[in-house]
């Protein structure tokens, strides 16, 4: 399959997956792949993500001017100012899932962490301040969150929804599922009472392993012997 073709049908794909799993409803969320010469593949502007065509993908240089297809996402100066802030992405996805849209809704702090997991997938989960959909706000506010987050994965925009970014597209798409378990499970403990974080040792092993180091440099294999 020719690698236009094969991004068209990944980010199809990718719709039908966000939209089976509940992480988006109706017309909402945009999803965009980058290419190595800076064209941006997106999807169009108000087409629900299950039941994408060939037709509902436009393609934009980084600029955001259009090259081919419909009128673009109307957050696509969002998914620009990640790539114009992390080269090294290439793909973007933006929903609404709807555990994690209410912690949006909601004064939450994510520096706090209780499952290594989210470490792994994620980095960090960053938070962005509202801003006004669709103007020059939201791409002004995703850049410095970025700045000042430099490993996060996983954005959760105020009163807004999340996005999450890797060099993969499907690997965004797992960042968005984790992302929403974690939401879900945070809640649950959060009703049962008592939501045990990892505390500041347990937290620094958790940022190694993410890191790469060896798990036996980080817990010796004779510890407690």
């Amino acid at each position: 399959m020719h690698k236009e073709e094969q991004i068209i049908e990944d980010i199809i794909e990718i719709g039908r997956m966000l939209y089976e799993k509940g992480l988006l409803v109706g017309k909402d969320g945009n999803i965009s792949i980058k290419t190595s010469d800076d064209m941006v593949y997106v999807t169009a502007s108000g087409f629900c993500k299950g039941r994408l065509e060939r037709k509902c993908i436009s393609k934009v240089d980084m600029h955001g001017n259009l090259i081919r297809g419909l009128k673009p996402a109307r957050d696509l100066r969002m998914h620009l100012a990640v790539y114009e802030e992390r080269p090294e992405i290439s793909a973007v996805v933006h929903a609404h899932p709807p555990v994690i849209t209410g912690y949006a809704m909601s004064e939450v702090s994510y520096d706090r962490i209780a499952l290594p997991e989210v470490l792994f997938t994620l980095k960090e989960i960053a938070v962005a301040e509202y801003s006004t959909p669709t103007t020059i706000e939201v791409p002004e506010e995703i850049r410095r969150v970025l700045r000042n987050k430099k490993d996060c994965r996983a954005i959760i925009c105020s009163n807004h929804g999340a996005l999450t970014m890797s060099d993969n597209v499907y690997d965004a798409f797992y960042q968005m599922e984790t992302l929403e378990m974690y939401a879900k499970a945070n809640l649950v403990s959060k009703v049962l009472g008592n939501t045990r974080y990892l505390n500041t040792e347990q937290l620094d092993k958790a940022v190694r392993l993410a890191a790469g180091e060896n798990p036996d440099e980080i817990v010796p294999e004779n510890i407690g012997t």
